[in-house]
């Protein structure tokens, strides 16, 4: 275990007693600088409890963490040919949009409509961790209570995390479905209703994928020979680890 590692975990600890204590702390950071809240501080304790035992059964252990620039950048990137292929299908069956038309003769039912499809990618963000949660409860070890949704504040986005082991497709599965359901079911919707406004709700829910799709990549295409792999959320960090042990 790297020397960063070791310091961040005795950081955690400190602040911890020191909170049982009732005495006041500093704040507790991780080693990107993020300060922890109380929930992450929890969670690092609970991560530390199962990543001993999963150890302590001979697994290693291997981050797989993204940037939040590499997921803005590269994980929208990945999520283009699906945007690019629910918009092909639309104009392949509906014709290009007549936007200049829509303009003139209806132009505040266009903006409307323009303003409701953004509004609705609000309560679409807690729909898209919900369902996060529901797949991943399927191989969760306790169901539904392994289970944690919370707020981060400083992107005022909300998220999902698992605290119980998953494998490698039960979290793959709950990591893509988001996006399949909110981006390229609506968009197979909106190419045989014709609806721009849910043509646009879909481009934006697959573009809202870009961060599980990298990590999903990252995991399909990542090279092991392990015999068995466990993976376990990241308690503070935007990413996973990956518990392997012995060889095919």
């Amino acid at each position: 275990m790297s020397e960063d590692k070791n310091q961040e975990m005795l950081e955690q600890l400190n602040a911890a007693e020191e909170k049982a204590s009732g005495k006041k702390t500093e704040p507790v950071k991780n080693s990107d600088g993020h300060v922890l809240t109380e929930a992450e501080i929890k969670r690092q304790a609970a991560f530390d409890e199962k990543e001993k035992k999963l150890l302590a059964q001979g697994f290693e252990r291997h981050d797989i963490l993204i940037s939040v620039l590499k997921a803005n950048v590269v994980g929208v990137l990945l999520t283009l040919p699906f945007i690019a292929a629910v918009v092909a299908g639309f104009i392949l069956r509906n014709g290009m949009p007549d936007i200049p038309g829509l303009l003139k003769d209806n132009p505040v039912m266009y903006f409307v409509g323009l303003f409701g499809a953004f509004i609705a990618c609000i309560p679409l963000a807690v729909v898209h961790e919900k369902i996060h949660g529901w797949f991943w409860t399927i191989g969760a070890e306790n169901g539904s209570k392994d289970i944690e949704f919370g707020f981060m504040k400083e992107t005022l986005t909300p998220y999902c995390t698992c605290a119980s082991p998953l494998s490698k497709p039960i979290y793959i599965l709950g990591s893509m479905m988001p996006m399949t359901i909110l981006g390229i079911v609506a968009g197979i919707i909106a190419i045989f209703t014709g609806s721009i406004v849910l043509l646009i709700i879909s481009a934006i829910q697959i573009m809202g994928g870009a961060g599980d799709i990298l990590i999903s990549a990252m995991l399909l295409f990542r090279k092991s020979d392990a015999k068995e792999t466990v993976l376990l959320d990241h308690p503070t960090k935007i990413g996973l680890v990956a518990f392997e042990k012995g060889k095919k």
